[in-house]
């Protein structure tokens, strides 16, 4: 290799170094293992563009180009690797507003729901894995599941027992008792959660105050939902 290429090479390794310092200087926080394993496949590109720079026999002014871009794009990459809290929140907030049954974390184990245009609160949680759509119901003393939610979860409607009678608005209806292994909203987690499957015509599962009652707060101000986990 002649002296051209090794500065050459010292160049690139010193602006491709310069943009690593940089992003590890201005970094809120420690890169956690998964971090570290995303960023594996964007190291390896930069190694390439490297190697492939410095074996270039064209002039250094005539790759300067390139070598701008990378800068460029080593700007960008300090720039989202040092605001990644911030752009992960801002993410949050949006796929909230687009989807209010996803709910917003406010803050630490703070959820925070819209109401749907009928003044109602749609909350999507994971039961045994399955994504349900609940609506927020505290008149209901329990978790009821529709036929097509239980299904969905994979409970076998043909050998659940109806022993229960309920009574609704239509009027009295059975239910079936069964146990979700987890239900999951947002960051709160609960285990062996007892429910009920409707056997009647019911169009939505209900999230209750077996489950509401768990939490350590919840309010409602104007058509806002604040779900917060029990301390």
């Amino acid at each position: 290799m002649t002296t051209r290429h090794v500065l050459r090479l010292l160049l690139i390794v010193a602006v491709v170094a310069g943009i690593v310092a940089a992003a590890i200087s201005v970094s809120t926080g420690s890169v956690t293992g998964t971090e570290a394993m995303d960023a594996v496949p964007l190291v390896v590109m930069v190694i390439w563009v490297v190697v492939r720079l410095a074996a270039s026999t064209r002039p250094l002014g005539a790759i300067a180009g390139q070598l701008s871009l990378i800068i460029a794009f080593g700007v960008v990459l300090v720039a989202g690797y040092a605001y990644r809290s911030d752009f992960r929140g801002l993410t949050d907030r949006l796929m909230g507003a687009i989807v209010p049954s996803r709910g917003v974390e406010i803050a630490p184990g703070v959820l925070r729901f819209a109401a749907d245009d009928r003044g109602q609160f749609a909350i999507d949680a994971m039961a045994d894995g399955v994504t349900i759509h609940f609506m927020m119901d505290t008149g209901a003393s329990g978790i009821v599941l529709s036929k097509r939610d239980a299904e969905r979860i994979g409970f076998d409607l043909n050998s659940l027992t109806y022993s229960q009678e309920f009574s609704t608005a239509n009027g009295p209806v059975r239910a079936a008792p069964v146990t979700l292994n987890s239900l999951q909203l947002g960051t709160f987690d609960a285990r062996r959660v007892s429910a009920w499957v409707n056997e009647g015509d019911l169009d939505r599962s209900l999230l209750g105050m077996s489950f509401l009652s768990t939490l350590g707060r919840i309010e409602i101000k104007g058509d806002s939902l604040i779900l917060e986990q029990a301390r």
